[in-house]
């Protein structure tokens, strides 16, 4: 039994390793996703704050061109963003359930050694017991 459990152990940690690795590899990929949400909001809000000052009508559309696109684009990014933290959170669950159960094995375990020891202690003190019975009766019938 020991055996099959600790197999099931191994098992269930290379689940959670894995489930780790995909957390934080999905967290990166957040984490990137969000710094090209962030450089593109700061191109738009350069553009219109540089757009003002201009006076061509050329200009001035070509920079209201500009800015519409990034904002198309941005807005795609965003969605991208939320579509990877969901990823995210969706990786933190698997990485708390796969957790849950290593350590539901891992007490499984600690619970099955704590018997057996319990049990040897029994059986040592019943030999010390019988072994005291047996010298008690051999001087009592002296």
């Amino acid at each position: 039994m020991r055996d099959a459990l600790t197999v099931l152990q191994r098992i269930r940690h290379h689940k959670k390793k894995g489930a780790e690795l995909a957390f934080v590899e999905a967290e990166r990929a957040r984490e990137k996703q969000e710094s090209r949400v962030d450089s593109i909001e700061r191109a738009v809000e350069d553009s219109r704050e540089r757009g003002s000052h201009e006076d061509e009508a050329c200009w001035v559309a070509q920079a209201a061109s500009w800015r519409m696109k990034m904002e198309v684009r941005l807005r795609q990014e965003r969605n991208l963003l939320n579509e990877r933290a969901q990823v995210v959170d969706d990786r933190q669950k698997d990485l708390a359930h796969a957790s849950r159960e290593s350590r539901v094995v891992e007490r499984i375990i600690e619970i099955n050694d704590e018997r057996r020891l319990l049990e040897r202690r029994r059986k040592e003190g019943r030999r010390l017991d019988a072994m005291g019975t047996a010298r008690w009766n051999r001087k009592g019938a002296k």
